[in-house]
C-alpha cells in the first residue's frame, strides 16, 4: 500500500506537474529568435515592450525566463496576436492569476472552447478565445 501524502506535498506535485507542461510549451528567447529569425537582441527588446505594454506574458524557471511562442503571430512578422493582450486584461486582474496559471489556461482544453486548448485558436478564432477568457473569469467570481 502507497503512503499517503499530505496536504502539501499533494501541493507541491500539483505544482511540480503544471511547471513541466508549461515548460514543454513556453520557449526561452534563444528558440524564439531562431524561430522568428530575428536577432536576440531586438526579440529580447521586443518581448520586454510587450510585456511592460501588457501584450505577452512570461514564466522565469531557474533564472531562464520563458514565452508563450504559440502567442505570437508569424503572419505579423512574430508579433503578439491582440487576443492574447485581452486575455490578459481579463485573467491577471485576479490576484490569484500568475503567470504560470496564465500559460495553463492557454495551453489546456477549455471546455467553454468544445475541449479546445486557447493557444491552438488565436489565429483563427480569436474572438472565441477572448470569450472563454471572459467565462473563465465568471466562473472564478
Amino acid at each position: 500500500m502507497e503512503p499517503k501524502m499530505d496536504a502539501h506535498a499533494i501541493m507541491a506535485q500539483m505544482q511540480q506537474d503544471v511547471r513541466r507542461a508549461v515548460l514543454r510549451v513556453l520557449l526561452p528567447v534563444h528558440a524564439l529568435t531562431a524561430l522568428s529569425g530575428r536577432a536576440q537582441d531586438e526579440m529580447q527588446s521586443d518581448l520586454d515592450r510587450w510585456k511592460s505594454e501588457g501584450r505577452i506574458f512570461s514564466v522565469e524557471y531557474e533564472g531562464v525566463e520563458y514565452f508563450p511562442g504559440f502567442a505570437l503571430d508569424p503572419a505579423a512578422e512574430y508579433r503578439p496576436f491582440p487576443a492574447v493582450a485581452e486575455v490578459i486584461a481579463i485573467l491577471s486582474n485576479q490576484e490569484f492569476f500568475s503567470h504560470w496559471a496564465l500559460a495553463m489556461w492557454f495551453i489546456a482544453a477549455n471546455s467553454f472552447l468544445d475541449d479546445q486548448c486557447p493557444m491552438e485558436l488565436l489565429a483563427d478564432d480569436p474572438e472565441w478565445v477572448v470569450e472563454a477568457a471572459r467565462d473563465t473569469l465568471q466562473e472564478m467570481i
